[in-house]
């Protein structure tokens, strides 16, 4: 899995949501495109993702913590 790739795709779809939205990581994907992926792949991804938000490379983003059924949660500024 080339991280940096998925990691573009999202930034693409994150310049498109509204500010102040809410989201989950796995709403940035079509739905099969998602869905393909493994769970240990969809874990690591996640783990990327969200040191990228903490350490400033999506600086529009940030976390806002784990919601009801243990996914990060996110914010765009």
């Amino acid at each position: 899995m080339d991280y940096d790739l998925w990691l573009n795709k999202a930034k693409k779809k994150i310049e498109n949501l509204s500010s102040e939205r809410q989201f989950f990581l796995k709403e940035l994907f079509q739905g099969t495109e998602w869905n393909e992926l493994s769970r240990g792949e969809k874990l690591s991804f996640g783990k990327y993702f969200k040191n990228a938000v903490t350490d400033g490379t999506l600086s529009d983003v940030f976390y806002v913590g784990k919601a009801d059924n243990n996914s990060a949660k996110y914010q765009k500024y």
